[in-house]
């Protein structure tokens, strides 16, 4: 039986999938050195309204601290984007062999890239309330051309496009003003800071959906 549920870590929505402890989906095959790290092989980026709610608890600074110090961290204007792991050498030999294992992907690079929080065995070491919003929502091929037909599969595609729209708002308002000051993450970082401390936080009210259950 597949089942997916919405649910909410201290207010911000997930999507989650009783298969991914036994994952068996493309997105989830590892021919780089990290193996079992599931489909965590995207870069978060973590865009304005995400570290204004990090700013608003120590828990969330603390997490912003931890994004800062990773080596291939990097802050531009209005998003930080933390990169992990590439094995780019495997990557080649891969890519010049002629047998090419799970050769039906796009893109062949995501067998060898690996998020920095991403822990082996384990997954996310991120509390999901502080994640990218695309990986909160993360719902693999193969669970979805399985769900895709059910209404409230629908329903689950419409209020996440819903919440997508308002972050890109929020995210809009938040840059437009910081371009009125004339401040950015990447030349002044502290001072974004202490103004997105002042803002007060809206939190967007997802609604509660149905649990979605197939039998296989």
């Amino acid at each position: 039986m597949i089942k997916i549920q919405s649910e909410l870590s201290e207010g911000t929505p997930q999507y989650s999938c009783n298969c991914c402890g036994s994952c068996d989906s493309l997105f989830s095959k590892s021919l780089c050195a990290i193996k079992n790290r599931g489909c965590c092989w995207y870069f978060p980026k973590f865009t304005l309204y995400e570290i204004h709610k990090m700013v608003k608890s120590e828990k969330g600074l603390a997490i912003l601290k931890r994004i800062l110090s990773m080596p291939k961290t990097i802050i531009y204007h209005y998003y930080i984007h933390a990169k992990g792991s590439f094995d780019k050498k495997a990557y080649n030999m891969y890519m010049m062999n002629e047998y090419k294992p799970y050769s039906e992907a796009k893109d062949k690079s995501i067998f060898f890239r690996t998020c920095p929080f991403v822990k082996s065995g384990e997954g996310c070491t991120l509390p999901a309330k502080y994640r990218s919003y695309v990986c909160n929502f993360f719902i693999c091929d193969e669970v979805i051309n399985k769900i895709s037909h059910m209404e409230e599969y629908k329903k689950y595609i419409e209020e996440r496009e819903n919440y997508v729209r308002c972050i890109d708002w929020e995210n809009y308002s938040l840059e437009m003003m910081l371009r009125e000051k004339n401040i950015n993450l990447e030349d002044n970082f502290d001072e974004v800071i202490n103004v997105l401390k002042d803002l007060p936080f809206q939190q967007y009210e997802f609604p509660k959906l149905p649990e979605i259950k197939i039998y296989l």
